[in-house]
């Protein structure tokens, strides 16, 4: 126990230093080590004090020097390529570690063929010149949405080069670089000998590469709780290892001789499977298990693995912040802690193995509930067969017919068949099982006090364990009511938003109305497709929706699975664009469209698609009122038709949060002029500016009549029509109306209570209020 105590402190220590709360932490670590002491546990008092001192410095040491010394702008260097690079359509992606030892993320834009040509001849372990610019990583523009600054960082990198070259490449001499290059051919020779079907998942089992897997099997993966058969662990390490040791005993080297060729042999593998952090973890456990093995020490579990984190920890403390990292040491920790629960049914493998996957769900329900905000009651049977097909059929299968192809052992090609249609039917089956899944909860982010609850409940659960099977009925029976108290919670909450999320070039507003009354979707955002991009060498293998990146994290995190209505304001694809695929994924009771809003083919085939999935369509058009519950929506335009879909934008008012809001959509000046001739009352506290911030919208006629105290602009950062205008931005400052944008501010969202609210944007710099000039620069 006193390595685990010692780990504990660790990450008092590492959390103290990260939210600079020093002194609270040695006063709370002192205390518990008074408290040992006074206990009779003085050795395990002094170590925890030494492992908390010790990991305050070295946390301290990392952030000092994990600084960066290279400065945004022009850049231009060499080193070598630590991944395999992705060259998929126009596009080129990989990490250079510098000859200065700092590693950048790199990307670019391929401008034609003949470069795309000569980048797919690129390998891992090469080493490049490079040019381009330096930018730093975005902070997380969509609420609660994937961090990929912090993803960067937890990996040391802290700058993306937008690359303009990628030259002069050479191969490596090192072994490091002779690892990676075979890593790199060893990927595209699967690519090269697997049907697409499963080339995919055998590069997950064998490199830990994921780029080629389907995006909808991964998914399903994900959602049914299945995801970590795809990263390479423990099991998969501890499987590679017995049978290396296995060949090498069986060539006659003793046991003392092919442990030891283990130890040395096994840190190569962490370059070839692509050295993700599951990888280390996996392999360091079985360095120390080997090194335990070979000094002929007692091998403890507990100890095993509170060493484990503690040398972890102190390479890189960042990596407590990790929700892998996390969810690897509290799966294995409680496992070790009811190892009596497992004892009491020795010799019956399918129960134990049942237990074994209970224990691990339950383990990380509050972790699972936080980070990835839903979980699927399924979870549970699905990995007590998922497990042992993937560990003992699917990743050896994998390994056997990689090597067989590789070495041209005869009948190999039957060897590839086999194991394809073994893993085409297992995603084909998993994706059936996350597709017609009835026990998925989309819960949405906890709150704090209920995720302490969720915690709490788990820690009793477990212990309970321990106290017999109506104890245990009982604690199942509280976790199982705070998942219902989390399902009632919503309906509870008397706050209210409404949402301009950062779609880039394009808009997408969610409003929530307080006690979950209604929630609604005012366009989806979407991508203009240029036809320049329809080149066949620019295609990409498969083009991630933009709503997958937006709309789709920001409804999950809140637990939205259901829009009472979706309004799309015109038929350009900047609006509607990502609405067939939302469409797919939310339940949508009503989409409500402007009179005219079908032009073409397309917009024909997302009116019959809707109709098709149940869902009620209704045009408006001006001087309509449209009630929904909790809100009423003023239809102010169209009222007549013209050749421009952006001038027969549907034009929406509302009061809500003890304001009136004002829409425009794409609305330009010859629709603004027809609006204000048409309605003498058109005053609002909030103004969408329309068209993006177009130089031809928001008039000073529309100013003059609306007289706004704030207005939005919704706009891509560095987009290639100059939006919004410098006239515009200017117009608006003259009048005295705050300007909040999209594409410097992130997501703005109106958060509200009965008549009063505030406005804040995402990344959080700033908090403003409606109509204030005092509004705080962004760090």
């Amino acid at each position: 126990m006193n390595y685990v105590l010692s780990a504990a402190a660790s990450v008092i220590a590492v959390i103290s230093v990260q939210y600079s709360l020093e002194w609270a932490g040695i006063l709370l670590v002192l205390g518990g080590c008074l408290l040992h002491a006074s206990k009779n546990r003085a050795r395990a008092s002094v170590l925890a004090a030494a492992a908390f001192f010790i990991f305050l410095f070295l946390s301290s040491f990392h952030t000092h020097h994990s600084q960066s010394r290279l400065n945004e702008g022009a850049f231009t260097g060499r080193g070598m390529l630590t991944m395999h690079p992705v060259t998929d359509g126009d596009r080129f992606s990989a990490r250079l570690r510098l000859d200065s030892h700092e590693t950048i993320a790199i990307r670019l834009f391929i401008p034609n063929e003949a470069v795309k040509q000569k980048l797919q001849t690129i390998k891992g372990g090469m080493s490049c010149k490079v040019k381009g610019t330096l930018e730093y990583p975005l902070n997380p523009t969509i609420p609660n949405g994937f961090n990929y600054k912090e993803y960067l960082e937890a990996q040391s990198i802290h700058w993306i080069l937008t690359a303009s070259s990628v030259s002069d490449c050479l191969i490596g001499s090192t072994p490091e670089a002779a690892l990676l290059k075979w890593r790199s051919e060893g990927l595209l020779f699967i690519l090269r000998s697997f049907p697409p079907e499963s080339a995919g998942i055998v590069q997950a089992l064998i490199f830990g590469e994921r780029e080629w897997i389907d995006q909808d099997t991964e998914k399903a993966y994900q959602r049914i709780g299945l995801i970590h058969l795809l990263a390479i662990s423990g099991m998969q390490v501890a499987l590679i290892a017995a049978a290396g040791r296995f060949l090498m005993m069986r060539i006659g080297l003793s046991r003392e001789t092919s442990a030891l060729l283990l130890f040395f042999l096994l840190p190569s593998y962490l370059i070839i499977a692509g050295g993700s952090p599951s990888v280390i973890r996996a392999v360091l456990a079985a360095e120390l298990y080997l090194l335990f093995l070979l000094m002929k020490w007692p091998v403890h579990p507990l100890k095993l693995l509170s060493l484990l984190f503690i040398i972890w920890l102190a390479s890189s403390p960042m990596h407590l912040f990790q929700a892998g990292f996390q969810l690897t040491f509290i799966i294995s920790f409680c496992l070790l802690m009811s190892a009596a629960v497992f004892n009491k049914h020795r010799g019956r493998i399918h129960l134990q193995n049942l237990i074994l996957t209970f224990l691990s769900v339950l383990s990380t329900m509050p972790l699972i509930l936080s980070s990835f905000w839903e979980i699927s009651l399924l979870s549970l049977l699905v990995n007590t067969c998922y497990v042992p097909l993937y560990s003992f059929i699917l990743m050896p299968l994998s390994l056997i017919s990689f090597l067989m192809a590789s070495m041209q052992i005869p009948f190999w090609e039957g060897g590839i068949r086999i194991a394809n249609w073994m893993i085409d039917w297992t995603n084909r089956m998993t994706e059936f099982i996350s597709a017609a899944d009835p026990f998925l909860l989309k819960l949405g982010k906890p709150p704090s006090l209920l995720l302490l609850c969720y915690t709490a409940g788990v820690i009793y659960c477990f212990w309970s364990m321990e106290k017999g099977i109506k104890k245990t009925i009982g604690a199942i029976s509280i976790i199982a009511g705070l998942l219902i108290i989390d399902l009632i919670l919503p309906f509870t909450d008397p706050n209210g938003s409404i949402t301009f999320l950062d779609v880039g070039q394009g808009d997408c507003i969610v409003i929530e109305l307080p006690y979950k009354k209604g929630t609604y979707l005012i366009d989806t955002g979407g991508k203009f497709v240029f036809h320049e991009e329809n080149a066949e060498w620019k295609q990409q293998r498969e083009k991630k929706p933009l709503s997958d990146y937006t709309l789709l994290p920001y409804l999950s995190s809140k637990g939205i699975s259901h829009f009472d209505a979706v309004f799309l304001s015109h038929a350009d694809q900047d609006h509607t664009g990502e609405y067939l695929h939302i469409l797919n994924k939310i339940s949508i009771a009503e989409l409500i469209v402007p009179e005219g809003f079908v032009r073409d083919q397309t917009d024909r085939k997302l009116i019959a698609e809707t109709i098709q999935r149940g869902a009620a369509v209704k045009t408006a058009r001006g001087q309509q009122i449209i009630r929904k519950n909790g809100i009423q929506f003023q239809v102010l335009w169209p009222l007549k038709w013209s050749d421009s879909k952006n001038e027969d934008s549907l034009v929406l008012r509302f009061n809500l949060g003890g304001k009136w809001w004002l829409l425009t959509g794409d609305l330009e000046k010859e629709g603004e002029a027809a609006l204000v001739n048409t309605h003498q009352y058109l005053k609002a506290d909030v103004l969408k500016a329309g068209h993006h911030g177009s130089k031809f919208s928001t008039s000073a006629d529309m100013m003059e009549r609306v007289q706004p105290s704030a207005a939005i602009i919704s706009a891509g950062r560095k987009n290639r029509y100059g939006h919004p205008h410098q006239e515009i931005l200017t117009r608006l400052k003259e009048k005295g109306v705050e300007t909040l944008r999209t594409d410097t501010e992130g997501t703005i969202q109106f958060l509200f209570n009965g008549e009063t609210g505030t406005f804040r944007t995402h990344p959080p710099y700033d908090v403003v209020n409606p109509g204030s000039k005092n509004k705080k620069n962004r760090d």
